[in-house]
């Protein structure tokens, strides 16, 4: 008999260690080094099988539950092993074993266990397990179990082992949690279905029937039919989803606990689906500011990326496709690298992380080649293959990062779409939409003393107040520390940079692309260059208008330039006209609302 068992687990590569008779216990206490000849085995012995130097996964099963759930889940075409054994004069089988090859994915011994601490299911690589001969009972150790073959085919390899066991778990806990097949099973497909997308619907009718075949074992709603049309109806109604919280108070069970084993499948569970409103009632005249003290209080000065329009906080670069929004970003992020000045502004050197998320490898390497900075220290950049969404994971990493450098100092994200996860519906507005989504990105930048920077667009459409042309509601502008407006016309190299902000002051930059070093440079104030330009115009067209007539009008200019007076061309121009007269440059005409040049205008063309 013993060299049947012995022949059989050679044929299959398992490594067998003799075991004493009735025990689990190895005779020798080295077995996991040692092999075994056939002399060594006597007769009577138990026969073990060695896990690690097999290659093995074992599925041991704890309890009835457990092994009918295995059974559902778990694939068949493997080495499977059973106890059966004689209580109260009749016989009972279970089929308590899986063997599979281990591909790598299961390291060390995993034991899963109900709210009472005792084991469901063992999920073991390490260790030996008896396959062969007869073990006590362990509920009553005077009744002996005997191994018997369910299955007797080679260890099988599947990828899915880990997640396979946590599914059994899952299913075992809600078992145990007597869910119905009714508004229970109505409730629980709605959290598979919100949060384990990629589950198919036949694997949710799966994972359904067999809880309900246990929970209500002769229940008229545990039929096939029935688990369908619950799968349909949470398909069709998607805002009808339920969270695990609605499914915890159906259960009566902790919430917390439902949601790690929504975890435990790979579940992806929204911040939205934790809150919970709890009151909390504040003494206002314990939590305020003590002024006095703080006014003797030394407060670190606010670090400045680049200094001072770029500050500590949250920020926003917007931009109209193709105002090379992307192109500044990364030369920014190579002068805060490097401790280079931008647009003339010095900068504070600190280690950069830069989120490339539009661009590939080809895209940034002929990039940084164009910019001249292929000898700088580099930022550390990232590709959107590599990031996770903003509530998704990304707020932890990017934690991870700060706590990993000494001296981090600018974030970009360039652009703040990507990174956006998909909404559902919802009530909230789209202001608190953005406002909750930005929230978190906002406290980390404020909390660590450095700079993080979304880059975004501005849409076409003309606003009363420019700012308001940013793309999304205006929460963005709510919880951002500081906004930069980036323009630039459709066919020309010149653009502004305008920004704003909580801590930096106004500012408004004129400024010239340049096609050799693929950067803007610093043209001067708007204002000031706008204000020079505009009087350039107005003094060209007055030099040839004069010649016919002494006396010009606004409309005069605006009619040489082709523009309507009501335009926002022809406002400006008459604008213009006005402060050129205050600022002497313009001399009032003896007809009502003229203009004429000064004598040393009209001789040097000049206007000084």
């Amino acid at each position: 008999m013993i060299d049947a068992v012995l022949d059989n687990l050679e044929e299959k590569n398992i490594d067998a260690l003799p075991v004493f008779p009735y025990s689990k216990r190895p005779e020798d206490m080295e077995w996991q080094k040692k092999d075994y000849p056939r002399q060594r085995f006597a007769q009577d012995n138990n026969v073990g099988a060695n896990l690690k130097k097999s290659n093995l996964v074992h599925f041991d099963f704890e309890t009835p539950v457990a092994c009918t759930i295995g059974g559902k889940f778990l694939p068949k075409n493997t080495f499977i092993i059973g106890k059966k054994y004689k209580k109260d004069g009749q016989e009972i089988r279970l089929v308590t074993n899986y063997f599979y090859l281990n591909n790598g994915v299961i390291d060390t011994n995993l034991t899963f266990k109900n709210d009472e601490k005792k084991p469901i299911l063992e999920l073991r690589c390490n260790g030996h397990s008896v396959v062969h001969g007869k073990t006590p009972l362990k509920e009553d150790e005077s009744i002996m179990c005997e191994r018997y073959v369910v299955y007797n085919g080679n260890p099988a390899s599947h990828d899915n082992l880990l997640f396979l066991a946590n599914k059994i778990h899952v299913a075992c806990m809600l078992v145990e949690y007597n869910l119905g097949m009714n508004e229970g099973a109505l409730r629980l497909d709605g959290c598979l279905k919100r949060y384990c997308s990629n589950w198919t619907d036949d694997e949710r009718i799966e994972f359904l029937l067999t809880i309900g075949e246990i929970t209500r074992p002769n229940g008229r709603d545990t039929k096939y039919t029935k688990m369908k049309r619950i799968v349909r109806s949470n398909n069709n109604n998607p805002s009808k989803q339920s969270g695990y919280r609605s499914l915890a108070q159906q259960l009566e069970v902790d919430p917390l606990k439902i949601k790690n084993l929504f975890k435990q499948l790979g579940g992806a569970i929204p911040q939205s689906d934790d809150y919970e409103v709890v009151k909390s009632t504040i003494d206002f005249n314990e939590k305020a500011l003590d002024m006095h003290d703080l006014r003797t209080t030394e407060i670190p000065p606010m670090i400045n990326a680049v200094n001072p329009i770029m500050p500590e906080g949250l920020g926003l670069v917007c931009g109209r496709p193709k105002a090379n929004k992307s192109w500044t970003c990364l030369s920014i992020a190579y002068a805060v690298q490097n401790g280079k000045k931008f647009l003339g502004h010095e900068t504070t050197q600190g280690d950069v992380l830069y989120f490339a998320l539009e661009d590939s490898k080809r895209r940034i390497k002929d990039r940084e080649r164009k910019l001249g900075v292929d000898k700088w220290t580099p930022p550390q950049i990232l590709l959107a293959t590599d990031v996770p969404f903003l509530g998704y994971g990304f707020e932890e990493s990017l934690i991870n990062w700060i706590e990993s450098k000494d001296n981090p100092r600018l974030v970009i994200i360039d652009t703040l779409a990507r990174l956006k996860p998909q909404q559902r519906k919802s009530s909230m507005t789209a202001y608190d939409l953005d406002n909750k989504l930005l929230n978190k990105i906002q406290t980390i930048a404020v909390q660590n003393n450095l700079t993080i920077v979304f880059v975004t667009h501005l849409s076409k459409a003309t606003q009363e107040y420019n700012f308001d042309r940013i793309q999304g509601s205006v929460g963005m502008q709510g919880m951002t520390d500081f906004m930069w407006l980036m323009d630039r016309g459709d066919n020309s190299n010149h653009a502004s940079i305008v920004g704003r902000g909580r801590d930096i002051p106004d500012f408004e930059y004129a400024v010239k692309w340049n096609e050799e070093n693929f950067q803007y440079d610093f043209v001067g104030n708007m204002h000031m260059v706008s204000l020079t330009e505009n009087r350039r115009q107005v003094i060209d067209a007055m030099q040839v208008l004069s010649k016919e007539h002494e006396e010009v009008a606004p409309k005069d200019v605006c009619k040489y330039y082709q523009v309507s007076v009501m335009s926002k061309d022809g406002k400006r121009l008459s604008k213009t006209m006005q402060r050129m007269k205050g600022d002497f440059e313009l001399l009032e005409g003896q007809k009502f609302g003229t203009y004429k040049l000064p004598k040393f205008n009209e001789r040097k063309g000049d206007t000084c």
